[in-house]
């Protein structure tokens, strides 16, 4: 790597470019399905990938899912839920991991039709959404 690359996840934007960087979620605690995402940081690239695509997936269940950002280096709260999962999971959890409600579902980010069918496979169980 040469001396002026940057290997970080720090953001790096031309000057000329603007957009929003995606936000830490939280949920409202009122969705059948709770989606959570072990991030290292905000506005990391896979942080940014993952939620992105929970987010386009989540659009089409609408308010049966919520999603819930846990950021390994974020503050106390975050750093203790993401040892809460750890120790329910038996094992230290890689970043980026997708749970659904509190099981471990995916340790990268998957396909969108792989999320959507496992999110939709859930809800179904639960008699609050129709196989399609």
């Amino acid at each position: 790597m040469g001396e002026n690359e940057d290997n970080s996840c720090e953001m790096h934007t031309h000057e000329n470019v603007r957009y929003d960087p995606v936000q830490p979620r939280r949920a409202s605690g009122k969705a059948p399905v709770l989606v959570e995402i072990i991030c290292e940081r905000v506005h990391c690239v896979l942080y940014d990938f993952a939620i992105n695509t929970v987010d386009m997936i989540a659009e089409t269940f609408g308010d049966k899912v919520d999603i819930e950002t846990v950021i390994r280096q974020g503050n106390r709260k975050n750093a203790q839920r993401y040892l809460d999962l750890c120790v329910r999971a038996g094992r230290m959890l890689p970043v980026p991991t997708i749970l659904i409600n509190g099981e471990v579902a995916f340790t990268s980010v998957p396909h969108p039709k792989e999320l959507e069918a496992a999110i939709a496979a859930i809800l179904v169980r639960k008699g609050l959404w129709r196989k399609k």
